[in-house]
């Protein structure tokens, strides 16, 4: 495969020297639903149109010959036969395995790394059932599962916000972004001031009622033309109704493309996740698609994003006035150096740059 739109590494001989890497494992979840891109049956319709910058990573390390083999490890729905789903990228595999138990992969050679993202239970038994086999162990959790739970071996604990910071553990930074064949910034004209994007399934985690709430309370902010994107929008309209707010039009489930567009058509970006949600992935996703960024003050986001036209805020009334006095700024701040400093290359260097690291 040779795929579009991710550039090539400048630098990856500088990191392969001295370390033979070969094969990289990801147990990406312990669910057992298929994902929209397990429809994907080429590797161009897959690098076009997956968002999980997990797996694209993984795409990129074949590309640019820093693994011989890419295995991402799922557990396989119920009552189903699941065959391998594999791609070959310059001779090489991208294979999506499902598996009725995650220790079927002891069956194989080891990796160079196994990545696991998420603190589920049965990555911690794995890593203790046969910790060598799973090469150098590599951990990413997310909200209330930011550290292993459940005495796991890890090598490496990763996190994406310094308010994770845990000197006790030794913790490093991860690094994401999104797919820049869907999110990216589109030559069209402005027609809302927020874009907010958030299911409202999460409902404890990412701060709907209280930002709606923040709405109803200001006179300023019942001025802004604010579009919501995402699930189960009857929940936000009758928070709306609760809050008398009549400001936001709600759009529901969209594809990321369209994600993508209805970003571009807006001023700027609102996330207003608290504490209890790990790094949104909407995060990357705006700053991708070229514009401002709001994010609330108790949001995880690494401090490398904070060049791209972010703004933090506590109250959201407070926020949207300095942004908007900033409008042009941010926005400069938002356009610079996108596509280098938010590029899968730029990402996936500077991860690999850490998990190398005393190994």
């Amino acid at each position: 495969m040779e795929s579009e739109g991710f550039q090539s590494a400048e630098s990856n001989h500088q990191i392969r020297k001295g370390h033979r890497m070969k094969s990289f494992w990801l147990f990406r979840t312990n669910l057992r639903n298929l994902e929209y891109y397990h429809h994907f049956k080429d590797i161009f319709t897959f690098v076009r149109e997956c968002h999980d910058f997990y797996l694209l990573q993984g795409i990129w390390f074949l590309e640019n010959d820093i693994f011989d083999e890419v295995i991402i490890w799922r557990l396989k729905p119920e009552g189903t036969k699941m065959e391998d789903i594999v791609f070959e990228v310059k001779g090489k595999k991208f294979i999506q395995r499902f598996v009725d138990d995650f220790s079927e992969c002891f069956k194989l050679k080891r990796p160079k790394f196994s990545f696991f993202r998420g603190g589920f239970p049965e990555y911690d038994e794995l890593t203790k059932k046969n910790p060598k086999a799973l090469g150098h162990k590599l951990y990413l959790g997310a909200g209330k599962r930011v550290y292993p739970k459940y005495g796991g071996d890890y090598d490496k604990i990763l996190i994406e916000s310094e308010m994770d910071i845990n000197p006790t553990l030794g913790t490093f930074p991860f690094y994401k972004t999104a797919n820049p064949n869907i999110f990216k910034p589109l030559a069209t004209g402005k027609k809302y001031d927020l874009c907010w994007i958030c299911n409202f399934t999460q409902i404890t985690q990412k701060g709907q009622e209280w930002f709606i709430k923040e709405v109803g309370e200001s006179d300023k902010l019942k001025k802004l033309k604010i579009v919501h994107a995402g699930n189960n929008e009857k929940t936000g309209r009758k928070l709306c109704g609760k809050y008398g707010v009549k400001n936001i039009e709600f759009k529901g489930t969209m594809g990321r493309k369209a994600l993508n567009e209805l970003l571009n058509y807006s001023k700027m970006g609102i996330v207003t996740s608290n504490k209890k949600d790990g790094c949104p992935r909407v995060l990357t996703e705006i700053m991708a698609s070229g514009i401002p960024l709001l994010v609330r003050n108790q949001t995880r986001l690494n401090g490398y994003y904070k060049h791209f036209g972010v703004l933090e805020y506590e109250k959201v009334d407070h926020g949207v006035q300095i942004a908007m006095k900033k409008y042009d700024l941010l926005q400069e701040g938002a356009q610079k150096n996108l596509e280098e400093r938010l590029g899968i290359a730029e990402i996936c260097e500077m991860n690999l740059s850490i998990w190398n690291q005393n190994i």
